[in-house]
């Protein structure tokens, strides 16, 4: 309801105003809105799982996805937005002088897209049927709607403010439950400073449990040694993500919305804080999951698991 308000606040019939009047948005604003449009279904949902089944290896996930604004802040986002154009493609149009640059940079862009939002569809349809008891192809009908009363009136404008209020919303969402289990379990509100020892505990479990452990070192092989094979796979996964991250066409038009190209290299830098905020806690998550697992589930006769499992 905030969102689709915020939208219809922001509604505008000037075709100009749905690229220019986001370059009023400044820096931190626009790496709060950054933060939210890349911490889509992927970090919020799968993030923390991801941790919870690969152990030390997920943290490739984290570097690539976080380095990528690296890249964007040194190498892309400056530039694109000091050569004066709106989209990727009016960019590519321009610099190389034709529609065939301009042509194949809208290809690209629409296969990169519409492979990302059918990920997105996916989660969409997956969170709105579990909070609204629909059927799931209904949901994601439900979620697009939402989407397009957020969008479809105001442009990069409605949508650079609605995604500020969306940060503000998922960043408390994560953060409570994992806040709240650190205090619980070991009496301190700061999840980094407490998840060591959920590890230390984790570890005792798995060998009381007969668990089959993950390799602390994310370069061994099964028996242990060290892996040249794992070692080349964890750092080429780092770096496509880091490309892939950086070339992301809705990523890389939020930088055509800064007012200049000084507050463009600065929002990559509040997107990286905003950012790391989840991602920094996402290991902890994993965690204290994985400990409530172990110490509530594994073992326990069915009539004494927990609610949730049951749900």
């Amino acid at each position: 309801g905030v969102y689709a308000y915020i939208g219809i606040l922001s509604r505008t019939s000037e075709i100009s105003e749905y690229y220019v009047a986001g370059r009023v948005v400044p820096a931190f604003f626009n790496g709060m809105a950054t933060g939210a449009d890349w911490m889509s279904a992927a970090s919020f949902i799968s993030m923390a799982g991801g941790l919870y089944l690969a152990g030390y290896g997920g943290l490739g996930y984290v570097l690539g996805w976080t380095g990528g604004y690296v890249l964007v802040g040194v190498l892309l986002a400056p530039y694109l937005r000091k050569f004066g154009q709106f989209t990727v493609p009016d960019f590519l149009g321009t610099r190389y002088e034709g529609n065939t640059a301009r042509l194949c940079g809208v290809i690209v862009l629409f296969c990169a897209s519409f492979t990302y939002i059918v990920a997105q569809c996916f989660g969409i349809g997956i969170i709105t049927s579990r909070f609204i008891g629909i059927p799931f192809e209904w949901a994601i009908f439900v979620g697009l709607l939402g989407i397009l009363v957020c969008s479809m009136l105001g442009g990069m404008r409605a949508v650079t403010w609605t995604q500020v209020a969306q940060y503000i919303v998922l960043i408390i969402a994560y953060l409570v439950p994992v806040v709240w289990l650190s205090t619980k379990l070991y009496g301190i509100p700061i999840p980094e400073l407490t998840y060591g020892q959920a590890l230390q505990t984790i570890g005792e479990l798995e060998n009381k449990l007969g668990i089959l452990k993950h390799h602390v070192d994310a370069f061994a092989d099964p028996k242990g040694a060290f892996s040249w094979v794992e070692f080349n796979n964890f750092w080429a996964l780092v770096l496509c993500l880091m490309v892939g991250t950086a070339s992301l066409p809705h990523i890389l038009m939020r930088y055509f919305t800064t007012p200049n190209v000084r507050q463009a290299r600065e929002s990559v830098g509040w997107s990286i804080f905003f950012i790391f905020l989840l991602y920094f806690t996402a290991p902890a998550y994993a965690a204290f999951a994985k400990l409530e697992v172990y110490q509530n589930v594994i073992g326990q006769p069915i009539s004494a698991l927990p609610a949730w499992v049951t749900n």
